[in-house]
C-alpha cells in the first residue's frame, strides 16, 4: 500500500470529515429537530468542493514553483489566494443560495471540501520525495492550514452571499487568504538559516486557527442568531449565540 496515499487521505479526507461532524452536528439531526441547512445539499456541495479543490491544486503544483522568485512570488502567492475565494464565489453566487441563511453553512462545506482536496493534494505530492520525519510534520501541518483556512474563508463567503453582499464578504477572504500566502513563502524557499521556515510556518498556522475561530466561533452563530430572532426563537446550547 502506497504510505504517502494513504496518509494523505487520512489527513485531508479523515480531517475534514471530523471538523464536519465537530462544527455541524449542533445545527442538524439528531442533535435539533428543525435543522438550520439540507444534509444533502451540503454534502453535494462539499463534493463540488472535493473537485474544485482538486483543479486548484493542479494549479497549484505550477504555481508553488514561482513562490520564490523575488517580487513575482508575491504577486502569484496574492493572485492564487484570489483565485481560490473567487471560486467559491463563483460556485455560491448563484440564485437559489442568494438571500439564503443555509448558504452559510454550504459555504463551510464548500470551503471543507476544497480544504479537503488540496490537503490531500499537498500531502501525497510532497511526500514522494525523501523527506525527513521535520519535513513530513512540517507538510502536514501546512497541508492541515489549507483545510482550516478553506474552511473558514468558505463561511465568510457564504455569508456574504446569504446577505447579498458578496463581493465585501469575499474581498475580506481573498484578504485572510492572500496574507496566509504571503507568510508561507519562507517555506518554499531553500535556504541556511532553517529557523525562518518554522518561524514562517508557525505564523500561518496561527493565523489559519485565528480565521477558523473567528468564522466558526463568531460569525456562524452570529447568522444563526440573527435567524433565530427572525422566527421569534432562542438557543442557548450553541457556543456563541447571544
Amino acid at each position: 500500500m502506497d504510505t504517502g496515499l494513504a496518509l494523505a487521505a487520512l489527513i485531508g479526507l479523515g480531517s475534514a470529515l471530523v471538523l464536519m461532524y465537530a462544527v455541524l452536528r449542533n445545527y442538524t439531526y439528531p442533535k435539533i429537530e428543525e435543522p438550520f441547512f439540507s444534509d444533502p445539499t451540503l454534502f453535494k456541495i462539499f463534493t463540488v468542493g472535493l473537485f474544485e479543490g482538486t483543479l486548484l491544486f493542479v494549479l497549484y503544483t505550477y504555481l508553488c514553483q514561482l513562490f520564490t522568485v523575488v517580487g513575482l512570488g508575491f504577486v502569484v502567492a496574492i493572485l492564487f489566494g484570489a483565485i481560490i475565494e473567487f471560486a467559491k464565489l463563483v460556485t455560491l453566487n448563484l440564485k437559489r443560495f442568494s438571500g439564503i441563511s443555509d448558504t452559510i453553512f454550504y459555504g463551510f462545506g464548500l470551503g471543507l471540501g476544497l480544504g479537503a482536496a488540496m490537503a490531500f493534494g499537498m500531502i501525497y505530492y510532497w511526500l514522494k520525495g525523501e523527506l525527513d520525519v521535520t519535513s513530513t510534520i512540517m507538510v502536514v501541518m501546512l497541508a492541515l492550514q489549507y483545510l482550516l483556512l478553506g474552511a473558514a474563508n468558505g463561511v465568510v463567503v457564504g455569508e456574504g452571499v446569504a446577505r447579498r453582499k458578496p463581493m465585501e464578504f469575499t474581498l475580506q477572504a481573498v484578504l485572510y487568504s492572500a496574507a496566509f500566502h504571503l507568510i508561507i513563502i519562507p517555506f518554499y524557499m531553500e535556504m541556511d538559516v532553517i529557523w525562518i521556515k518554522y518561524v514562517a510556518l508557525i505564523a500561518a498556522s496561527a493565523l489559519a486557527v485565528f480565521i477558523f475561530y473567528r468564522a466558526i466561533y463568531r460569525r456562524l452563530p452570529k447568522v444563526v442568531d440573527d435567524v433565530l430572532k427572525m422566527n421569534g426563537k432562542t438557543r442557548n446550547d450553541i457556543y456563541g449565540l447571544k
